[in-house]
């Protein structure tokens, strides 16, 4: 998912994924992280800035400041290993 997106939409989408990846995230991240609260999955989410970078961080998205992400940052929300179902039906 982009963080660009607005807010509504991004919570549609982290309600009805299982695992996410959250991308352009920077300035975008205290919208994220209420989207996040908002599907209930603010718990499963990491956030990682400069990954594979010097200066690698990696922490849990609730323990982050709301202001505290760099450009080259992005959210991973782990999944439970299930599938979605496609359009509701099995």
């Amino acid at each position: 998912l982009m963080g660009t997106l607005p807010e509504p939409e991004l919570v549609r989408h982290m309600q009805t994924a299982d695992a996410l990846v959250v991308m352009k995230t920077g300035r975008n991240l205290p919208r994220v992280r209420r989207a996040l609260v908002a599907a209930g999955r603010l718990d499963d989410a990491w956030l990682v800035e400069r990954g594979t970078m010097p200066g690698q961080r990696v922490v849990r998205l609730a323990d982050a400041e709301a202001t505290d992400c760099p450009y080259f940052a992005i959210v991973l929300v782990h999944g439970q290993g299930r599938r979605p179902l496609a359009g509701g039906l099995e």
